[in-house]
């Protein structure tokens, strides 16, 4: 009888855990604020050194040539984290990188 109650626990543990991974955060410190969550939108433009990116549908961060960015990591679907400064409403990248990167096979 024990059995069958912790065997219907283990999909329910499974579904929280994942999905308190995949909530995203933001975390005021000081001047700058971190955020760790899925990107829903990345605009390079080919006619100038700045793009900005789209975080959980909610922060759209410009980032600037001079930021700790490497852009050829940031595609839509991934999860980051990043931090940025707020200076009269434009939020600019300090720094942003991908939480998980995909293992390829060689």
């Amino acid at each position: 009888m024990t059995t069958k109650w912790v065997l219907k626990l283990v999909p329910l543990t499974a579904l929280v855990a994942t999905t308190a991974v995949a909530a995203p955060v933001w975390v005021r410190n000081g001047y700058e604020t971190e955020v760790r969550g899925r990107v829903t939108a990345v605009d390079s433009s080919a006619t100038s050194d700045v793009a900005q990116v789209v975080i959980e549908d909610r922060d759209r961060v410009t980032v600037a040539p001079a930021a700790q960015v490497a852009m050829a990591d940031v595609r839509p679907g991934d999860v980051v984290e990043a931090r940025y400064t707020e200076v009269a409403g434009q939020k600019t990248a300090v720094s942003m990188y991908n939480v998980f990167h995909e293992i390829q096979a060689p």
